[in-house]
Protein backbone atom coordinates (compact mmCIF):
# COMPACT_ATOMS: atom_id res chain seq x y z
CA UNK A 1 0.00 0.00 0.00
CA UNK A 2 1.50 3.66 -0.69
CA UNK A 3 1.65 6.44 1.19
CA UNK A 4 2.64 7.42 4.73
CA UNK A 5 1.44 4.60 7.50
CA UNK A 6 2.89 6.69 10.15
CA UNK A 7 1.51 10.25 11.80
CA UNK A 8 3.39 12.46 14.87
CA UNK A 9 0.60 15.39 15.45
CA UNK A 10 1.90 17.83 18.06
CA UNK A 11 0.49 19.33 20.80
CA UNK A 12 2.28 22.16 22.47
CA UNK A 13 0.39 23.15 24.97
CA UNK A 14 1.78 23.43 28.85
CA UNK A 15 0.59 25.03 32.14
CA UNK A 16 4.73 25.67 32.86
CA UNK A 17 8.35 24.46 31.63
CA UNK A 18 10.01 21.74 32.84
CA UNK A 19 13.55 22.39 33.73
CA UNK A 20 15.09 19.88 31.28
CA UNK A 21 12.34 20.85 28.43
CA UNK A 22 14.08 22.13 25.16
CA UNK A 23 10.92 21.35 23.40
CA UNK A 24 8.85 23.31 21.59
CA UNK A 25 6.08 24.52 23.60
CA UNK A 26 3.32 26.74 24.19
CA UNK A 27 2.85 28.04 28.17
CA UNK A 28 -0.12 28.92 28.83
CA UNK A 29 -2.66 30.57 25.79
CA UNK A 30 -5.17 27.82 25.96
CA UNK A 31 -7.11 29.92 24.32
CA UNK A 32 -5.71 28.98 21.57
CA UNK A 33 -6.71 25.55 21.45
CA UNK A 34 -9.38 25.56 18.98
CA UNK A 35 -7.36 27.72 16.12
CA UNK A 36 -4.55 25.28 16.84
CA UNK A 37 -7.18 22.34 16.02
CA UNK A 38 -8.38 23.99 12.80
CA UNK A 39 -4.69 24.69 11.66
CA UNK A 40 -4.12 21.06 12.46
CA UNK A 41 -6.75 20.25 9.93
CA UNK A 42 -5.83 22.60 7.74
CA UNK A 43 -2.23 21.13 7.15
CA UNK A 44 -3.84 17.41 7.19
CA UNK A 45 -5.66 18.89 4.21
CA UNK A 46 -2.79 20.09 2.59
CA UNK A 47 -0.60 17.02 3.23
CA UNK A 48 -3.74 14.49 2.55
CA UNK A 49 -1.43 12.94 -0.97
CA UNK A 50 1.48 12.08 1.52
CA UNK A 51 -0.82 9.55 3.93
CA UNK A 52 -1.90 5.89 3.13
CA UNK A 53 -5.96 4.58 3.06
CA UNK A 54 -5.06 3.14 6.00
CA UNK A 55 -2.39 4.56 9.06
CA UNK A 56 -0.70 2.01 11.15
CA UNK A 57 0.33 4.80 14.58
CA UNK A 58 -0.70 7.77 15.31
CA UNK A 59 0.74 9.49 17.93
CA UNK A 60 -0.58 12.80 19.70
CA UNK A 61 3.00 14.06 21.82
CA UNK A 62 3.85 17.57 23.04
CA UNK A 63 3.89 19.59 25.41
CA UNK A 64 0.71 18.30 27.03
CA UNK A 65 -1.67 16.88 24.68
CA UNK A 66 -4.49 15.94 27.57
CA UNK A 67 -4.77 19.23 28.00
CA UNK A 68 -6.04 19.84 24.49
CA UNK A 69 -9.38 17.59 25.94
CA UNK A 70 -10.76 14.68 24.59
CA UNK A 71 -13.22 17.18 21.99
CA UNK A 72 -10.49 18.42 20.34
CA UNK A 73 -8.47 15.27 19.88
CA UNK A 74 -12.24 13.73 18.87
CA UNK A 75 -12.32 16.28 15.93
CA UNK A 76 -8.44 15.17 14.65
CA UNK A 77 -9.16 11.48 14.81
CA UNK A 78 -12.94 12.93 12.82
CA UNK A 79 -10.35 14.60 10.15
CA UNK A 80 -8.51 11.02 9.58
CA UNK A 81 -11.84 9.32 9.32
CA UNK A 82 -11.68 5.96 8.07
CA UNK A 83 -8.04 6.41 8.00
CA UNK A 84 -7.65 5.05 11.53
CA UNK A 85 -9.19 1.39 12.29
CA UNK A 86 -9.29 -0.68 14.74
CA UNK A 87 -5.64 -1.88 14.63
CA UNK A 88 -4.33 1.36 14.56
CA UNK A 89 -2.04 1.77 17.83
CA UNK A 90 -3.06 5.76 18.94
CA UNK A 91 -0.91 6.96 21.35
CA UNK A 92 -1.39 9.81 23.55
CA UNK A 93 1.19 11.53 26.30
CA UNK A 94 -0.11 12.56 29.54
CA UNK A 95 0.76 14.60 32.00
CA UNK A 96 -0.43 12.99 35.71
CA UNK A 97 -2.04 16.69 36.96
CA UNK A 98 -4.49 16.96 33.84
CA UNK A 99 -5.71 13.10 33.68
CA UNK A 100 -8.47 11.17 35.81
CA UNK A 101 -10.83 8.50 35.17
CA UNK A 102 -13.39 10.54 33.07
CA UNK A 103 -10.89 11.79 31.15
CA UNK A 104 -8.93 8.69 30.21
CA UNK A 105 -12.58 7.43 29.41
CA UNK A 106 -13.13 10.51 26.97
CA UNK A 107 -10.28 9.58 25.10
CA UNK A 108 -10.47 6.09 24.83
CA UNK A 109 -14.23 6.70 23.46
CA UNK A 110 -12.45 8.99 21.07
CA UNK A 111 -9.97 5.73 19.99
CA UNK A 112 -7.02 6.53 21.87
CA UNK A 113 -5.87 2.99 22.34
CA UNK A 114 -2.36 3.68 24.25
CA UNK A 115 -1.04 6.34 26.74
CA UNK A 116 1.94 7.47 28.07
CA UNK A 117 1.78 8.57 31.32
CA UNK A 118 5.13 11.43 31.95
CA UNK A 119 6.56 10.01 35.64
CA UNK A 120 9.66 10.99 35.77
CA UNK A 121 11.00 9.83 38.77
CA UNK A 122 8.41 9.29 42.43
CA UNK A 123 11.13 11.15 44.30
CA UNK A 124 9.74 14.50 45.59
CA UNK A 125 13.32 15.85 45.32
CA UNK A 126 14.51 15.02 41.90
CA UNK A 127 10.80 16.02 40.97
CA UNK A 128 11.07 19.34 42.34
CA UNK A 129 14.92 19.74 40.51
CA UNK A 130 12.81 18.82 37.07
CA UNK A 131 10.30 21.48 37.84
CA UNK A 132 7.94 18.90 36.91
CA UNK A 133 4.59 19.88 38.48
CA UNK A 134 2.81 16.47 39.51
CA UNK A 135 3.39 14.55 42.56
CA UNK A 136 4.04 10.71 42.62
CA UNK A 137 0.86 10.07 44.23
CA UNK A 138 -0.78 11.63 41.34
CA UNK A 139 1.45 9.34 38.71
CA UNK A 140 0.15 6.65 40.63
CA UNK A 141 -3.54 7.87 40.45
CA UNK A 142 -2.97 8.10 36.76
CA UNK A 143 -1.87 5.21 36.16
CA UNK A 144 -4.94 3.54 38.32
CA UNK A 145 -7.05 6.05 36.32
CA UNK A 146 -5.94 4.44 32.99
CA UNK A 147 -5.89 0.90 34.23
CA UNK A 148 -9.61 1.83 35.17
CA UNK A 149 -10.29 3.13 31.78
CA UNK A 150 -9.38 -0.18 30.06
CA UNK A 151 -7.14 1.55 28.19
CA UNK A 152 -5.52 -1.03 25.91
CA UNK A 153 -1.78 -0.14 26.45
CA UNK A 154 -0.46 1.71 29.56
CA UNK A 155 3.23 2.96 29.68
CA UNK A 156 5.24 5.54 32.06
CA UNK A 157 8.27 7.43 31.18
CA UNK A 158 11.09 8.40 33.71
CA UNK A 159 14.52 9.37 33.63
CA UNK A 160 17.72 8.42 35.27
CA UNK A 161 20.82 10.45 35.90
CA UNK A 162 19.44 13.21 37.15
CA UNK A 163 20.97 15.94 39.36
CA UNK A 164 21.56 14.48 42.86
CA UNK A 165 19.74 11.51 42.49
CA UNK A 166 21.75 8.90 44.03
CA UNK A 167 21.28 4.66 44.53
CA UNK A 168 18.64 4.66 46.83
CA UNK A 169 16.04 7.07 44.88
CA UNK A 170 16.88 4.92 41.99
CA UNK A 171 16.05 2.04 44.19
CA UNK A 172 13.13 3.45 44.97
CA UNK A 173 11.58 4.68 41.61
CA UNK A 174 12.84 0.85 40.66
CA UNK A 175 10.10 -0.59 43.57
CA UNK A 176 7.28 1.88 42.34
CA UNK A 177 7.53 0.64 39.10
CA UNK A 178 7.18 -2.66 40.38
CA UNK A 179 4.10 -1.55 42.53
CA UNK A 180 2.56 -0.02 39.23
CA UNK A 181 4.06 -2.97 36.51
CA UNK A 182 3.02 -0.63 33.74
CA UNK A 183 2.88 -2.37 30.08
CA UNK A 184 5.61 -0.56 28.66
CA UNK A 185 8.36 1.65 30.54
CA UNK A 186 10.25 4.44 28.52
CA UNK A 187 13.36 4.91 31.16
CA UNK A 188 15.65 7.80 29.96
CA UNK A 189 19.61 8.86 30.79
CA UNK A 190 18.52 12.81 31.03
CA UNK A 191 20.21 15.02 28.91
CA UNK A 192 20.64 18.84 29.55
CA UNK A 193 19.96 20.34 26.43
CA UNK A 194 21.20 23.64 25.35
CA UNK A 195 18.60 26.42 26.08
CA UNK A 196 16.52 24.41 29.07
CA UNK A 197 16.58 25.67 32.58
CA UNK A 198 18.67 22.95 33.78
CA UNK A 199 21.45 24.11 31.19
CA UNK A 200 21.15 27.50 32.16
CA UNK A 201 22.05 26.43 35.84
CA UNK A 202 25.14 24.92 35.12
CA UNK A 203 23.53 21.53 35.98
CA UNK A 204 25.67 18.43 35.06
CA UNK A 205 25.13 14.54 34.77
CA UNK A 206 27.48 11.99 36.87
CA UNK A 207 28.66 9.83 34.08
CA UNK A 208 29.88 6.75 36.61
CA UNK A 209 26.03 7.06 38.37
CA UNK A 210 24.32 7.10 34.86
CA UNK A 211 26.67 3.94 33.94
CA UNK A 212 25.79 1.99 36.88
CA UNK A 213 22.42 3.35 36.94
CA UNK A 214 21.61 2.13 33.57
CA UNK A 215 23.17 -1.42 34.16
CA UNK A 216 21.19 -1.34 36.73
CA UNK A 217 17.61 -0.70 35.72
CA UNK A 218 18.06 -3.02 32.72
CA UNK A 219 18.90 -6.34 34.96
CA UNK A 220 15.56 -5.40 37.37
CA UNK A 221 13.69 -4.92 34.63
CA UNK A 222 14.53 -8.08 32.51
CA UNK A 223 14.23 -10.11 35.98
CA UNK A 224 10.51 -8.61 36.30
CA UNK A 225 9.40 -10.26 32.63
CA UNK A 226 10.13 -6.88 30.73
CA UNK A 227 12.05 -7.48 27.26
CA UNK A 228 14.81 -4.46 26.96
CA UNK A 229 13.22 -3.93 23.00
CA UNK A 230 15.37 -0.98 22.53
CA UNK A 231 18.26 0.95 24.26
CA UNK A 232 15.40 2.76 26.72
CA UNK A 233 12.77 0.75 26.19
CA UNK A 234 10.77 -1.81 27.62
CA UNK A 235 7.70 -4.33 27.13
CA UNK A 236 5.59 -6.81 28.72
CA UNK A 237 4.89 -9.08 25.69
CA UNK A 238 2.75 -7.55 23.03
CA UNK A 239 2.74 -3.86 24.38
CA UNK A 240 6.25 -2.45 21.95
CA UNK A 241 5.46 0.70 21.03
CA UNK A 242 4.59 0.32 17.76
CA UNK A 243 4.79 4.12 16.33
CA UNK A 244 8.46 4.26 17.93
CA UNK A 245 9.59 0.76 15.95
CA UNK A 246 8.26 2.73 12.83
CA UNK A 247 10.96 5.64 13.27
CA UNK A 248 13.50 2.53 14.77
CA UNK A 249 13.27 1.03 11.18
CA UNK A 250 13.91 3.79 9.48
CA UNK A 251 10.43 4.15 8.02
CA UNK A 252 8.69 7.38 6.53
CA UNK A 253 6.47 9.40 8.71
CA UNK A 254 4.72 12.85 8.40
CA UNK A 255 5.11 15.25 11.54
CA UNK A 256 2.17 18.03 11.84
CA UNK A 257 2.16 20.95 14.03
CA UNK A 258 4.86 23.38 15.07
CA UNK A 259 8.18 22.36 15.08
CA UNK A 260 7.07 18.81 13.98
CA UNK A 261 9.40 16.86 11.85
CA UNK A 262 8.51 14.59 8.78
CA UNK A 263 10.63 11.84 7.09
CA UNK A 264 9.07 10.94 3.45
CA UNK A 265 11.50 9.64 0.87
CA UNK A 266 14.79 11.83 0.69
CA UNK A 267 13.48 14.52 2.45
CA UNK A 268 13.17 15.36 5.98
CA UNK A 269 11.76 18.92 6.70
CA UNK A 270 10.83 20.57 10.18
CA UNK A 271 7.98 23.16 10.76
CA UNK A 272 9.14 25.91 12.16
CA UNK A 273 7.95 26.69 15.68
CA UNK A 274 6.57 30.19 15.14
CA UNK A 275 2.29 29.61 16.16
CA UNK A 276 1.17 32.81 14.78
CA UNK A 277 2.86 31.90 11.62
CA UNK A 278 2.24 28.51 11.50
CA UNK A 279 -2.12 29.14 12.02
CA UNK A 280 -2.23 31.68 9.31
CA UNK A 281 -0.13 29.99 6.43
CA UNK A 282 -2.21 26.94 6.59
CA UNK A 283 -5.19 28.83 6.54
CA UNK A 284 -4.25 30.35 3.45
CA UNK A 285 -3.57 26.71 2.30
CA UNK A 286 0.26 27.46 2.01
CA UNK A 287 2.48 25.24 3.74
CA UNK A 288 3.94 26.55 7.09
CA UNK A 289 7.76 27.88 7.05
CA UNK A 290 9.49 24.88 6.97
CA UNK A 291 13.65 24.33 6.92
CA UNK A 292 14.28 21.22 4.39
CA UNK A 293 17.23 18.51 4.46
CA UNK A 294 17.95 16.33 1.33
CA UNK A 295 18.98 13.04 2.53
CA UNK A 296 21.29 10.94 0.15
CA UNK A 297 21.74 7.37 0.16
CA UNK A 298 24.61 7.14 2.50
CA UNK A 299 22.91 9.51 4.96
CA UNK A 300 19.89 7.01 5.22
CA UNK A 301 22.09 4.10 5.44
CA UNK A 302 24.15 5.38 8.10
CA UNK A 303 20.63 6.18 9.63
CA UNK A 304 19.71 2.76 9.07
CA UNK A 305 22.60 1.60 10.83
CA UNK A 306 22.26 4.09 13.96
CA UNK A 307 18.20 3.04 14.53
CA UNK A 308 18.23 -0.52 13.95
CA UNK A 309 21.42 -1.38 16.76
CA UNK A 310 19.33 0.25 19.00
CA UNK A 311 16.93 -3.04 19.06
CA UNK A 312 17.48 -5.61 20.61
CA UNK A 313 16.60 -8.24 17.46
CA UNK A 314 18.86 -8.92 14.26
CA UNK A 315 19.31 -6.37 11.69
CA UNK A 316 19.39 -6.88 7.49
CA UNK A 317 22.52 -6.21 6.42
CA UNK A 318 20.93 -6.18 3.01
CA UNK A 319 18.45 -3.73 3.83
CA UNK A 320 20.67 -1.47 6.16
CA UNK A 321 23.50 -1.81 3.55
CA UNK A 322 27.08 -2.16 4.39
CA UNK A 323 28.95 -0.24 7.42
CA UNK A 324 31.71 2.37 6.60
CA UNK A 325 34.36 0.18 8.07
CA UNK A 326 33.00 -3.35 7.47
CA UNK A 327 36.74 -4.84 7.73
CA UNK A 328 35.78 -3.90 12.12
CA UNK A 329 32.90 -6.31 11.79
CA UNK A 330 34.88 -8.93 12.42
CA UNK A 331 37.12 -7.65 15.17
CA UNK A 332 33.93 -6.52 16.82
CA UNK A 333 32.32 -9.87 16.82
CA UNK A 334 35.87 -11.62 18.14
CA UNK A 335 35.79 -9.04 21.27
CA UNK A 336 32.41 -10.08 22.01
CA UNK A 337 30.50 -6.82 21.10
CA UNK A 338 28.61 -8.17 18.11
CA UNK A 339 27.29 -11.18 16.05
CA UNK A 340 26.76 -11.39 12.31
CA UNK A 341 25.40 -14.83 10.98
CA UNK A 342 25.10 -14.40 7.81
CA UNK A 343 22.99 -11.45 6.10
CA UNK A 344 22.01 -10.43 9.56
CA UNK A 345 23.74 -8.14 12.45
CA UNK A 346 23.07 -7.36 16.03
CA UNK A 347 25.03 -6.10 19.31
CA UNK A 348 25.18 -8.82 22.17
CA UNK A 349 24.39 -7.77 25.58
CA UNK A 350 27.64 -6.38 26.63
CA UNK A 351 27.91 -4.53 22.83
CA UNK A 352 24.27 -3.27 23.72
CA UNK A 353 25.85 -1.08 26.56
CA UNK A 354 28.25 0.26 24.39
CA UNK A 355 26.22 0.59 21.44
CA UNK A 356 27.68 4.15 20.32
CA UNK A 357 31.29 3.00 20.72
CA UNK A 358 30.22 0.53 18.35
CA UNK A 359 28.73 2.47 15.64
CA UNK A 360 31.90 4.86 16.45
CA UNK A 361 33.57 1.93 15.13
CA UNK A 362 31.53 0.74 12.25
CA UNK A 363 30.24 4.23 10.65
CA UNK A 364 31.98 7.77 9.66
CA UNK A 365 29.50 9.44 11.88
CA UNK A 366 26.56 8.66 14.22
Amino acid sequence: MSGVRHLYVHLPFCTSRCGYCAFVVEVGGLERRDSYVGALRDELALENGQLANSLDTVYFGGGTPTLMGAERIAQIMAFLGSRVGPETEVSIEANPETVDAATFDAFRECGITRVSIGAQSFQPSLLSTLDRQASAEQVRNAVAAARESGMRSLSIDLLFGIPGQDDAQLAADLGAVDELRPDHISWYELEVKPGSKLARQGAEVDEDFTENAYHTIVEHLEAGGYRWYETANFALPGHECRHNLAYWGAADYLGVGIGAVSTVGGLRWRNAPDFSRYVAAVADGRRPRRSEEHLDADTRRRERWMLALRRDEAMSLHWAGPPDHPDEIGHLASIGLLRCDGDTLRLTRQGRFLQNAVLGKLMEYV
